[in-house]
């Protein structure tokens, strides 16, 4: 059988399993809220990543994700998908292999993302080869700097494939965000407003994230983060309906996921306070929330992945040196060391550092608004500006498809709640500006929820109703053949190169071939030095080759001793 149709063949097994284990936790969370809620089978998708990923994280506890266990994982799953049912199981079935069909060219790549060989594929890896080891953070920043998307993607691991299979499930969260968007569009219950918003999200973040060799793992949350905070907006600024409290404690689930993949992403829970700020019915039943599924199930899901952070790291959320114990803890680095981490990543992000170069007195450079003039010289003319632009065209571009020619602004709807609303979603703004000021740093999604909120309340009034669905299905039909252009031109390409990077073994991106020394510890394990970036070295695997790492084996479970004094 080609090469191509395994590929393709694994890649619907494992979309049918997420969405199996979707509709299991739909049913084991919701399933006693029935039909009050609207529409929560439209987050099924989300779901069963979401409980993947909470597998993984508990039994990466115990043991390796082999092919053993991903084989058994994943088969649950397709007979999950296979046996429960689900209101417009059918319809809902048809949608998603449509939505898939139409952006599959984006899972074809030849060049990973720019991190993947650094830390993304050696920590992912790691989790296939190796049950939990204490203090990873010793062999290189990257095992510092965790993602829940790293133990979703071990999953993934299956025969044939292997490990080219970690990129699937950067497209699964593109189906199940159009999905969503989608099916808010043409609701009937959707207010205009909204309406507006889900479809800038549509046209903006296919067009910006149509290369799935760059999301890293960044753009996956920003997509669910965009699609929270617009049901959020629904359900507190729009919705007056009885089940409102259903409404939101549905989402909770998919906030700790996205919290999870970046903890950048912590900032939104201000939005939390603004939910019961707002609403005195959910205000009135914090109780109910603290003791309903979805709030243990969060919780949970939270503490485990935070005390991941633990074991490699020390600290309970990896960089914050407030909340690291390596001080006291003989296999974890000093508080002070992920302090400069920290400082190390803002002076990045602000535009102090890049291949080659160091901005002198790093301290001073980040304060206070030091770095503005650089960082507009060096990123925002360069990389950001391109993107306001693509976000600009979209609005220009939506209001002429969907225009009636008539702009009012007299009856424009905007109430307290919504200002309110607005006013927190500029308060994560300025956190972001203020701390990490680069798009995949959680800046498309604040900026766009930050742009698109007013311009969908100046357009609210502007839309032809009476021509909205065939103008609207000539606007997804332009993005289709944008997104698939892109993506065919960028394959060509990627056949043509003559780097690392050529499509050679097609369909497998390019995977170089490591020299790595071995180096068996008298604790029984071995771990490898590869110089630079380990790609797909066996594991645990650092880049350095003078590092001195020390091991320890208690009740199972190795713990690596950085510059011990003694094995």
């Amino acid at each position: 059988m080609p090469d191509i149709i395994i590929f393709f063949l694994i890649f619907y097994i494992l979309l049918i399993s997420v969405v199996g284990y979707g509709i299991l936790f739909q049913r084991l969370c919701f399933g006693h809220i029935g039909n009050s809620t609207d529409q929560n089978e439209i987050y099924i998708g989300f779901y069963g990543l979401f409980l993947i990923t909470i597998i993984s994280l508990i039994s990466s506890l115990f043991v390796p994700h082999n092919f053993l266990h991903n084989i058994i994982l994943h088969s649950i799953g397709v007979l999950l998908f296979i046996f429960l049912k689900i209101r417009n199981k059918k319809d809902y079935s048809k949608s998603i292999f449509l939505i898939s069909l139409l952006v599959l060219s984006a899972l074809l790549i030849s060049k990973t993302h720019d991190d993947f060989s650094y830390y993304h594929l050696p920590f992912t890896k790691y989790l296939t080869e190796q049950k939990i080891i204490f203090g990873m953070g010793n062999l290189g920043h990257g095992y510092k700097l965790i993602s829940s998307l790293f133990f979703l993607n071990s999953t993934f691991y299956l025969p044939f494939l292997e490990y080219f299979t970690f990129h699937f499930s950067l497209l699964f969260f593109l189906i199940f965000f159009n999905y969503i968007l989608l099916s808010e569009i043409f609701s009937n219950k959707s207010n205009e407003v909204i309406r507006f918003i889900c479809i800038f999200a549509l046209a903006f973040f296919n067009l910006s994230f149509n290369r799935i060799a760059e999301y890293g793992t960044d753009k996956a949350g920003q997509l669910l983060i965009v699609v929270l905070i617009i049901k959020i907006l629904q359900h507190i600024c729009y919705d007056n309906n009885k089940f409102k409290l259903n409404s939101v404690l549905i989402l909770l689930p998919l906030l700790a996921f996205c919290m999870s993949l970046k903890t950048y992403f912590l900032p939104y829970i201000l939005l939390g306070g603004t939910i019961v700020f707002l609403d005195t019915r959910i205000s009135k039943s914090i109780k109910t929330i603290c003791y309903s599924r979805s709030f243990l199930i969060t919780s949970i899901s939270l503490t485990i992945y935070f005390f991941h952070h633990f074991i490699s790291t020390g600290c309970f959320i990896s960089p914050l040196s407030i909340t690291c114990l390596g001080d006291n803890l003989e296999w974890a680095s000093s508080s002070i060391e992920y302090k400069n981490l920290a400082i190390w990543l803002e002076q990045w992000a602000k535009a102090g550092a890049g291949p080659g170069f160091r901005v002198e007195n790093p301290l001073d450079y980040i304060k206070n608004f030091n770095w503005i003039s650089r960082w507009t010289e060096k990123y925002f003319v360069g990389k950001f500006l391109d993107q306001l632009v693509v976000l600009m065209s979209v609005f220009l571009v939506i209001f002429l498809f969907l225009k009636k020619f008539k702009l009012t602004t007299g009856s424009l709807t905007i109430n307290k709640k919504i200002v309110f609303f607005y006013t927190i979603i500029l308060v994560i703004f300025f956190i972001w500006f203020t701390k990490h000021p680069q798009l995949r740093y959680g800046g498309y999604s604040i900026v766009f929820l930050t742009m698109s909120i007013p311009i969908a309340i100046l357009f609210q009034k502007a839309v032809n109703k009476k021509t909205f669905k065939k103008n609207f299905k000539y606007l997804v039909l332009l993005i289709v053949i944008i997104f698939n252009f892109k993506n065919i031109n960028r394959i060509n390409k990627e056949f043509q190169r003559t780097d690392l990077y050529k499509f050679d073994d097609f369909p497998y991106y390019a995977i170089p071939e490591k020299k790595f020394i071995a180096e068996k510890t008298s604790s029984g394990l071995t771990f490898y030095r590869s110089p630079g970036h380990c790609w797909n070295t066996p594991t645990p695997c650092t880049g350095s080759l003078k590092s001195k790492i020390g091991v320890k084996k208690i009740n199972g479970y190795y713990f690596l001793i950085k510059n011990p004094i003694s094995e």
